[in-house]
């Protein structure tokens, strides 16, 4: 329902949804705590859980779910999406880079082999780097942009994709993941 538009949005922020949602995240059930943190993902744009991401501590709780995908990968999956919607926002992306585990988590979610966390991970990297300014150097000082140049020569032309054991309909998903870092590398040369 909240993917429906900001007036719902702003009903659930307005009727305290938000905290409710999050703490449904560290519910037992899985499928209660996928829901939850697919909801607060489709949260991003609202004025107060913006606010709420652009605090250490929320960041730092957002990269330990992105990072925990092999225990809880839909959550994951959200947290990653999240990530990648909320560091288009300045006061954000510069709060992200300041975690002083924000290369660790980084590399632990580009380093995860699922494509789908791998391409948000690579959109944070596109929003830092489209920042500029310390966004950008974060994002080369912590060998992101190296990330993606690796990446891209590795599978870029296809060769290597065979042995990485993909499914014909991950393809498409892969290659967008070649496609994005290579966005990155141009935002990086202009």
């Amino acid at each position: 329902l909240v993917s429906m538009g900001d007036n719902t949005k702003n009903k659930v922020s307005a009727e305290k949804g938000i905290s409710s949602l999050k703490y449904a995240m560290f519910s037992d059930h899985p499928l209660v705590k996928k829901a939850a943190a697919e909801c607060l993902c489709n949260m991003v744009g609202n004025g107060k859980f913006m606010k709420m991401l652009q605090d250490a501590d929320e960041l730092r709780l957002w990269m330990a779910l992105a990072s925990d995908y092999e225990e809880h990968y839909e959550c994951a999956r959200a947290a990653a999406g999240c990530l990648a919607m909320a560091t288009g926002d300045r006061l954000i992306a510069k709060t992200l880079i300041q975690l002083s585990n924000f290369k660790e988590r980084m590399d632990a979610c580009l380093g995860s082999g699922s494509i789908e966390i791998v391409h948000r991970m690579l959109v944070v990297v596109l929003n830092l780097v489209e920042l500029g300014g310390e966004m950008k150097a974060a994002a080369i000082e912590n060998g992101l942009l190296a990330f993606c140049d690796a990446y891209i020569e590795s599978y870029h032309n296809g060769n290597k994709v065979k042995e990485l054991g993909l499914q014909e309909d991950q393809l498409q998903a892969f290659n967008t993941t070649v496609e994005t870092a290579k966005q990155v590398m141009r935002a990086a040369e202009s």
